[in-house]
């Protein structure tokens, strides 16, 4: 239990490090640009985008306090710059993303430099896949349990109930039904891009790490 506490206390920590400051900007600028003008609005309730990954990064290097801040800001930013005022903005929906941030960043964060900074036996592609294996299970699993909890369940329930059916989740059978209809298109996009993701993912965050360590040094494990 102190282990996990010293998560937020070592990632809050890393705020008065001007480096932290800004890699995470630069982060966070990237994932807003991806949110906000290269995102693929499909309808008013779906979209996709990847803005996720830079959110994971700053996980990964700095843990949940840090993460929770860069999704706060890629957030509302994103939302003022992508000229999509039909809806107020929802603060359900933003809790979600801090909470998707926190799943990051306690998955991420410290025991991914453990994991990480081995080396590996030989050259080439599969080497170097071997050598970041746990930190492409890991993430891979971050973002499974956040699609699952965070895009399908959580996201789901908060744009339903807020801007179609006010009722959820006090509803009578002929309106679950009807939920789980509005649900299928969510659950088929989520499961279509989750292979896309995980690749991505598997692309994405080793080479970032792998460029931070050059840039700055191996950092310090738990």
């Amino acid at each position: 239990m102190k282990s996990f506490f010293s998560l937020f206390r070592d990632s809050a920590a890393e705020l008065k490090n001007v480096r932290t400051l800004t890699v995470t900007g630069m982060l966070t600028a990237i994932a807003i640009v991806l949110r906000a003008h290269l995102a693929l609005n499909i309808t008013q309730d779906l979209r996709v985008d990847f803005a996720f990954l830079f959110i994971m990064t700053a996980a990964m290097l700095y843990g949940p306090v840090v993460s929770v801040l860069c999704a706060i800001g890629t957030d509302v930013i994103g939302y003022i710059l992508d000229g999509y005022k039909a809806r107020d903005y929802n603060f359900a929906l933003l809790a979600v993303k801090i909470l998707v941030a926190l799943i990051y960043g306690i998955m991420l964060y410290r025991s991914t430099f453990k994991s990480s900074g081995a080396k590996s036996d030989g050259s080439g592609f599969f080497a170097m896949v071997k050598k970041d294996m746990p930190l492409i299970l890991r993430a891979s699993a971050a973002r499974i349990i956040v699609v699952f909890l965070g895009n399908i369940v959580l996201n789901s329930a908060v744009l339903y109930y807020s801007y179609t059916n006010p009722n959820f989740p006090f509803m009578s059978q002929s309106e679950w039904d009807a939920f789980f209809l509005w649900l299928s298109p969510r659950f088929i996009k989520n499961i279509i891009c989750l292979p896309i993701e995980i690749i991505l993912i598997a692309i994405v965050l080793p080479a970032i790490y792998s460029s931070y360590r050059m840039v700055f040094g191996t950092r310090r494990t738990a």
